[in-house]
């Protein structure tokens, strides 16, 4: 194995120095032959990804056309070369691909366990406990058991004052407010499990949104979340449960917090049934399992 060939395996191996990197981009800024010795090995027609746009300099080639790779993935120390191969440049680039650290977020009383005391205060009053409409936290309902653990909250009316008549609330709320760790833009998972004792139709959702500020602006910042430009990111998501009682079913959230994000905001609702008389409008709606986690790229 020649030099050339030596350099061309190592960039593929992922091994190359940053010196061999830049060895390898000196020789193939004018050896067309050494350049498509290095696409054909890196397999570009099944890669996936670190796109680049190649123009071949010889007008008369089929091959003038613009077309655009995909570099598979590098093994190893993953250093790889992107392309940009134009009419009068060669422009390379060596790239060291992002990591990702992700953590779990503490949600206090995430699976109601401890049986810690949980407000009945509609909005969140205060940081790192939960707050709700009026509920119960259970062992057992029926056929229905906890998703994990040995207990399950029970939502029971859509305000602080219970079920009405006329009442224009429709959900009954949980919520619980988070500082946000990290400094860039970062990914907020959050995953519910809901279940439902009930023949009609029992729809739940999990909302959050972020902001600036401190846990104390929790409050603030629900009750601004589709004001425009209030907060900093917001997003719900909604589901309906089967009418199985022995299977419960998870709700996801996905939201992308920018770097200025330092707290959080998570709604958790179950909604009153429709068509039924106020007494019926919770008949037997749970949840149970919360879980948040964050992860944000970061440069090795």
């Amino acid at each position: 194995m020649n030099y050339d060939d030596e350099l061309l395996h190592r960039c593929a191996d992922g091994v190359a120095s940053p010196d061999e990197l830049s060895a390898l981009a000196a020789l193939m800024r004018d050896d067309r032959e050494l350049r498509g010795r290095y696409l054909d090995l890196m397999n570009l027609d099944t890669a996936l990804t670190s796109a680049a746009d190649v123009r071949m300099d010889d007008a008369s080639s089929p091959a003038a056309t613009s077309r655009k790779f995909w570099l598979r993935p590098f093994t190893a120390a993953a250093a790889g070369l992107i392309i940009g191969i134009s009419t009068v440049s060669v422009v390379w680039a060596y790239a060291t691909p992002r990591q990702t650290r992700m953590q779990e977020l503490p949600l206090v009383d995430a699976g109601f366990e401890s049986g810690s005391h949980i407000e009945i205060n509609g909005l969140p009053e205060h940081p790192d406990q939960w707050s709700a409409d009026p509920h119960e936290v259970v062992e057992r309902h029926g056929k229905i058991i906890p998703h994990e653990g040995k207990r399950m909250l029970r939502f029971l009316a859509a305000s602080t004052e219970g079920n009405q008549v006329g009442s224009k609330w429709s959900g009954s709320d949980l919520y619980q407010v988070l500082a946000l760790p990290g400094n860039g833009t970062r990914t907020v998972k959050i995953r519910a499990w809901f279940n439902a004792d009930t023949e009609k139709e029992a729809s739940f959702h999990v909302a959050a949104v972020a902001g600036a500020g401190t846990k104390a602006d929790g409050k603030e910042l629900w009750e601004q979340r589709h004001v425009e430009g209030a907060t900093l990111a917001y997003a719900r998501s909604m589901a309906s449960v089967d009418h199985d009682p022995s299977t419960w079913e998870p709700v996801e959230l996905t939201l992308q917090v920018p770097p200025k994000a330092r707290v959080l905001v998570i709604g958790i609702a179950a909604f009153r049934l429709r068509g039924v008389s106020v007494r019926d409008w919770f008949p037997a709606q749970f949840v149970d399992d919360v879980s948040v986690s964050i992860s944000e790229e970061v440069q090795p």
